[in-house]
């Protein structure tokens, strides 16, 4: 899959998939300005949430200043030629450990992070909810030269047992996202094209950019402990989802005291 743009889509233009356009004249930009380049391909969700357009609250780090660049370092953008079946694949992507040290399980200066250890995902105690979609279809002209899709969005957040436990990423609880393939999703496209569609879950790990010091679930142990209204349930799950799904829901931990 080749999502990314040109060169030029970047440092020159706004990408083609957003209006596209000159930025500035024929300018060229050493670092693209995210509102109009990283914005314009992925505001609909990590951009859009990052800077608080989608959602609720703008994420602590563009509140302070920073953009894409400030943890995403050019590695991350810049194409090598090799092919990835998953971005987690990448060796360079961002950890907030990268900054946070301190919060590092085993040496951190606030107790919570050792309590917890390696069991939570950051995103678990720090993100806010998030934009997910649900039941994808699309649609292709008669002259098949263009391609539209649509699906339902909801503003949810969801913890679940993590669907794709790495050496980076260790965690047995991870904040949940929905992605909206369903079985038929590309069928105007060809037929059987997900062979595999059961075998993959619809709610993956969510690399979230609306982090907060202070969110419902954290501040205070029982807003998680307990509280099923934030976890992945069967309620959760729709007919046209994977029967991966499954696999993911959890009870949540008992209340303190119980």
């Amino acid at each position: 899959m080749n999502c990314h743009a040109t060169c030029g889509e970047c440092h020159v233009s706004r990408p083609s998939g957003y209006a596209g356009g000159l930025i500035n004249k024929h300018e060229f930009f050493s670092t693209p300005p995210m509102e109009q380049t990283c914005y314009g391909c992925h505001g609909a969700r990590n951009a859009g949430e990052f800077m608080g357009t989608v959602g609720f609250a703008r994420d602590v780090h563009f509140e302070a200043g920073m953009t894409c660049v400030d943890c995403h370092d050019v590695t991350n953008f810049h194409g090598t030629g090799q092919e990835f079946d998953s971005m987690w694949e990448h060796a360079t992507l961002p950890s907030c450990l990268d900054c946070h040290e301190d919060a590092t399980p085993g040496k951190a200066t606030n107790s919570v992070h050792d309590i917890h250890g390696t069991d939570l995902s950051c995103q678990v105690c720090h993100a806010q909810a998030n934009q997910n979609c649900f039941d994808c279809h699309i649609e292709i002209n008669e002259e098949r030269t263009s391609l539209t899709s649509h699906s339902d969005m909801r503003i949810l957040f969801r913890i679940g047992l993590n669907p794709e436990v790495t050496e980076e990423r260790p965690y047995k609880y991870v904040a949940l996202r929905h992605v909206p393939t369903t079985a038929n999703t590309f069928d105007p496209a060809g037929e059987n094209l997900i062979p595999n569609f059961d075998t993959k879950t619809n709610w993956k790990y969510s690399p979230t950019h609306n982090i907060q010091k202070i969110t419902f679930q954290n501040e205070s142990c029982d807003s998680c402990h307990g509280n099923e209204r934030i976890f992945l349930q069967e309620s959760d799950l729709i007919e046209s989802d994977s029967k991966a799904n499954w696999n993911l829901i959890s009870s949540p931990p008992k209340q303190i005291g119980y």
